[in-house]
């Protein structure tokens, strides 16, 4: 990945994403914004009851856009439900494009403007696409031949539900897209070193237990199961059970069809490294969220 920094604000690219100039992307760190601690300082996650500051987090998301010189007033964005259900953004549905404006949180939302999902498409021009982060896996998708973005949000509910593996067959279905064409970018996230998990966990991703809400979809468990990494520390009082959902959904990416030469890993551990980047885990809940942004202006 490549370090950019322009005034306070810093953020991260991949680097094999650099020989697109049709396409503008950025994963950030939590430096140069206005909110205050525990959400200090570019935050992009707030709430109209308790949270950060609306105003702060609305003047991050301008200051982030205008970062990559996107136009403020047209990004769409997720309720993360942390499933495998996949979002195209199309200009002819109903969708709320004012994530960087005051009225994204004093405007009534209509039912058919929210958009549940963990993953997110479009074939759109002039649209940036935006999703935010604290320790669960942002992975940044593009084909360049059918000129597709989209960004998937791997939390690990997300990761045993397949949420890439529906995501690229998505791509194919909804937009002609070959998983041999596709581009991909795994961002930072929480690593096996910090992330503990239960049994349940492990047993949701070998098949011994499913989610009692939004199963896995049956012809993909062998691929959940297959692609899992799990490994275990020895503490003092136990063995500490880990997950790498970073190398998971690396896995389920080959398993797409994605060449491992069109990959690029980030190897950054959010949880390491909290005074870059948001972690929900390692803050103890108490934190803000850092954002990934695809556009094709």
């Amino acid at each position: 990945m490549i370090d950019q920094q322009r005034g306070h604000v810093c953020y991260l690219q991949f680097s094999h994403f650099q020989q697109f100039p049709t396409l503008t992307h950025g994963i950030f760190q939590r430096h140069g914004g206005y909110s205050e601690a525990p959400y200090a300082s570019l935050n992009t996650l707030g709430s109209l009851k308790n949270g950060d500051n609306i105003a702060h987090v609305v003047s991050n998301r301008q200051l982030i856009l205008h970062t990559l010189d996107l136009p403020k007033q047209h990004c769409a964005t997720l309720w993360n439900i942390h499933g495998a259900d996949v979002a195209v953004f199309d200009r002819k549905q109903p969708w709320r494009t004012d994530w960087a404006n005051t009225s994204y949180y004093t405007q009534a939302w209509q039912a058919e403007e929210i958009h549940k999902a963990d993953a997110i498409l479009t074939q759109e021009r002039g649209i940036a696409l935006a999703l935010s982060f604290a320790d669960c896996v942002p992975i940044l998708l593009y084909d360049p031949v059918q000129a597709v973005i989209g960004i998937v949000h791997g939390g690990w509910r997300g990761t045993a539900r397949a949420v890439v593996l529906a995501t690229i067959e998505t791509m194919g279905e909804r937009f002609g897209s070959r998983p041999q064409d596709v581009y991909a970018g795994i961002g930072p996230a929480i690593g096996a070193c910090c992330y503990e998990v239960s049994e349940a966990v492990q047993q949701l991703f070998n098949g011994a237990l499913q989610f009692d809400d939004a199963p896995t979809h049956e012809h993909h468990r062998k691929a959940v199961r297959e692609s899992a990494v799990f490994s275990t520390v020895p503490l003092p009082h136990k063995a500490s059970l880990r997950v790498d959902l970073a190398s998971t959904n690396y896995n389920q990416l080959l398993m797409a069809g994605l060449s491992p030469q069109h990959i690029e890993v980030a190897h950054i551990c959010t949880c390491c490294h909290k005074d870059d980047f948001f972690s929900h885990r390692g803050e103890h809940g108490k934190t803000g969220r850092f954002p990934a942004i695809m556009a094709m202006p």
